[in-house]
């Protein structure tokens, strides 16, 4: 019959669903454990770990494009919701960090490539895209187009944002204690939904998904719902707040698929990417600090938010980090996103100014 869907592929997409909703469990279980233990953050680096171990050991779990989407949905309204009026007041404080970031990108990304080029002998359109401090799927794409390995840059920019996710909270938390920094505002969490609530959130990532699909949005359906989020709190429309049971369920859906990158791959292959991984992390981390440290000393603003800023990770990651640290998580966010635009702006142009062969 015409138009049915084949039983084959509608057995393939319960699969996939039953994959991420075993990743979740094993994330939930992980998180909680290290929420016992009192670790930072603590229901995206348990999830994170659990699937990650999950994943290599073989594993029924699995994070595919078809389960991040709404997940991702989700995350933009949650971090959406952490803008408020107040932010417009500080904007001012953000000039210099925003200003600076373009030459510490510069730096940060002439010293990973340096490194990919040297120590791990990686070809040099396939060390450039892998040490320029972006997306995974903008530089795998970019990456690609100019005969770079693919595989290699993905894996890379994956085992990255891992080991900053699971680094970071813990510098970050021995910083606070030991400098007794007074952190900003936390954005206000409801401990309890409500209909309302649960309809401004739905309204949020459906139509931050169209509008964000409609824009070609990078990560559209991250973005869309954030942009959306963000608007309706920065006006006034709504001041709805994310129940904290909501987060964590947020956090544990991050930390998951970050684990379940590894599904499939041989452990020494694992082992391998994370050792070449941890270089690049370490450079990146030390230039992050020091740049850190040094704008906070020249505007008075904190390190550790700054840190956080100009981390090498993801926006989602980084932000809901900051989140998690009551931390201003709008602050993060903008840097990302200015990160964001110039890494994708920029990198194309300085490949070919290298006189690197551009096969776009």
């Amino acid at each position: 019959m015409t138009g049915s869907v084949p039983q084959t592929s509608r057995a393939g997409s319960a699969g996939v669903i039953l994959r991420f909703l075993a990743a979740l469990l094993l994330g939930a279980a992980g998180g909680a454990v290290f929420w016992a233990i009192g670790a930072p953050l603590p229901w995206v680096l348990g999830s994170m770990t659990a699937c990650a171990a999950g994943s290599i050991a073989g594993l029924p779990v699995q994070a595919s494009a078809a389960t991040r989407r709404p997940m991702a949905a989700v995350l933009g309204v949650v971090l959406g919701s952490t803008f408020h009026p107040g932010l417009v007041a500080q904007a001012a404080e953000w000039i210099l960090p925003i200003a600076l970031l373009p030459v510490f990108l510069a730096t940060a990304a002439f010293a990973c490539i340096l490194y990919f080029r040297r120590v791990a002998k990686f070809d040099p359109p396939t060390a450039y895209f892998a040490g320029m401090p972006g997306g995974i799927a903008e530089m795998v794409l970019l990456g690609s187009e100019r005969g770079a390995d693919e595989r290699a840059i993905g894996l890379i920019h994956g085992a990255r944002i891992f080991l900053v996710v699971f680094t970071l909270p813990f510098l970050i938390r021995a910083f606070e204690a030991e400098q007794h920094v007074l952190v900003l505002d936390a954005p206000v969490v409801a401990q309890t939904g409500s209909w309302s609530l649960l309809l401004w959130g739905i309204g949020c990532a459906l139509v931050g998904a169209v509008v964000g699909k409609a824009l070609r949005l990078p990560a559209w359906h991250l973005m869309g719902p954030l942009f959306v989020s963000a608007a309706v709190h920065l006006s006034g429309l709504s001041d709805f707040a994310i129940p904290a049971w909501a987060i964590a369920a947020a956090q544990v859906g991050l930390g998951a698929t970050i684990g379940c990158r590894f599904v499939g791959l041989p452990l020494a292959t694992v082992a391998r990417t994370l050792l070449i991984a941890a270089g690049s992390t370490a450079i990146l981390l030390v230039i992050t600090f020091a740049w850190s440290f040094a704008i906070g000393w020249a505007t008075g603003l904190n390190p550790a938010l700054i840190a956080l800023a100009y981390s090498p990770g993801g926006v989602a990651e980084m932000s809901m980090v900051a989140l998690s640290l009551s931390l201003e998580a709008g602050f993060v966010i903008v840097h990302h996103l200015v990160r964001v635009v110039l890494v994708i702006a920029g990198a194309p142009f300085a490949f070919r100014l290298m006189g690197a062969p551009d096969a776009s």
